[in-house]
């Protein structure tokens, strides 16, 4: 599985050629899975019923904390609902829309996806960024931009080693808060007129796409700012776009870490003369990548089966409503493969794996 160069420009590459059958057989239990069933690998009605109970809880907590909050406390639990609204879109409906596995029309899929800038980030990025750089080559450092911190902090033994990562199973989290602030802000300008995404060298948007980039920052910044503005003083307005923003960026960067960055991950290498990687893709995603909490109905409902990270990775186009399903014969066939099919019974376990990770990378020169 090669990147293409229609996204990325410039793009230094790993080569999965290697191949041991893995991937085949896999792909041809899932498929007979779904065939059996005689159910499409995209969302079904529960998708369909749970983006409408996550979008109407959104603009109601929207509702109330721009036109109906009157104290502090109700201000405080509004916020959170907004901050847990995003969460909810971020993690169940755009996350599925932009791989095109909510459902079978593709316009459909891009309005899912495009929620992303209702909350105030680039589908366009996005796309770029995750389902192309991150679902290729996960845990290569420089090709992996979500392992890319500009050297903040240390989420690779290829990564160089400074002083101040010893603190960093300290700062991490604090870190984590402002991702998505640092995302609306800064982040996603600075991919536009860079024309990078970390290191790589990506192709501009095309015309429309550009418009509707610049549009969909100036409709976000409008609700989330200037329209509060109008009915709460500024200094409150801007305290609680920081605590929303706090919140979201926690949660998200949080849950995206205890995917890839826990022990028993690997971080594979590329030969450095080829390119070439020692596996095939396929067995790559199931090394660099953790589940969690595999057993509970609630952390796969609230996360988007993003619980079930490595189905995800191997089948990115299947709906998080199939994960649970498909992860018995994931699993299985890793098993027969003899290959590690890393699990962590709970979010609390996994959690503490990551702080233990941050540590021995911090400790490590």
């Amino acid at each position: 599985m090669v990147v293409t160069k229609e996204e990325v420009a410039g793009v230094k590459k790993a080569r999965f050629h290697h191949c041991v059958g893995f991937h085949d057989a896999l792909k041809r239990r899932v498929h007979e899975y779904f065939a059996e069933k005689g159910v499409p690998q995209t969302g079904d009605w529960r998708v369909f019923l749970k983006t409408g109970i996550i979008l109407a809880g959104f603009a109601g907590a929207y509702a109330l904390l721009v036109f109906g909050s009157t104290s502090w406390i109700v201000a405080s639990v509004a916020a959170l609902a907004v901050a847990q609204g995003s969460v909810l879109i971020g993690f169940n409906v755009m996350h599925d829309g932009a791989h095109g596995s909510y459902s079978r029309n593709r316009k459909v899929n891009w309005t899912m996806g495009f929620m992303l800038d209702m909350i105030g980030g680039s589908h366009i990025f996005w796309r770029r960024k995750h389902n192309l750089l991150h679902h290729t080559y996960t845990n290569i450092h420089e090709l992996d931009p979500d392992i890319c911190t500009q050297g903040v902090m240390r989420l690779s033994p290829d990564q160089t080693w400074h002083f101040y990562h010893r603190f960093q199973h300290l700062y991490a989290f604090p870190i984590y808060s402002l991702l998505t602030l640092s995302l609306v802000t800064f982040s996603d300008f600075h991919k536009f007129f860079s024309g990078r995404i970390g290191s790589q060298k990506i192709h501009r948007p095309a015309l429309w796409e550009s418009v509707l980039f610049f549009l969909m920052k100036a409709f976000y910044f409008g609700y989330a700012l200037v329209l509060p503005c109008f009915f709460h003083p500024p200094l409150y307005v801007f305290i609680a776009f920081l605590g929303v923003h706090m919140i979201l960026g926690l949660t998200f960067a949080t849950v995206f870490q205890l995917a890839h960055a826990v022990e028993g991950n690997t971080f594979p290498r590329p030969d450095a003369r080829t390119g070439e990687m020692e596996n095939e893709w396929a067995i790559h995603e199931v090394d660099t990548t953790a589940n969690f909490a595999p057993r509970s109905r609630l952390a796969a409902w609230y996360l988007g089966g993003l619980n079930f990270q490595i189905e995800h990775h191997l089948f990115p186009k299947v709906c998080h409503v199939h994960y649970p399903a498909i992860s018995k014969i994931v699993e299985e066939t890793c098993r027969e493969f003899a290959i590690p099919y890393t699990c962590y019974p709970t979010v609390w376990s996994a959690v503490k794996s990551h702080y233990q990770f941050l540590k021995s990378l911090g400790r490590q020169r």
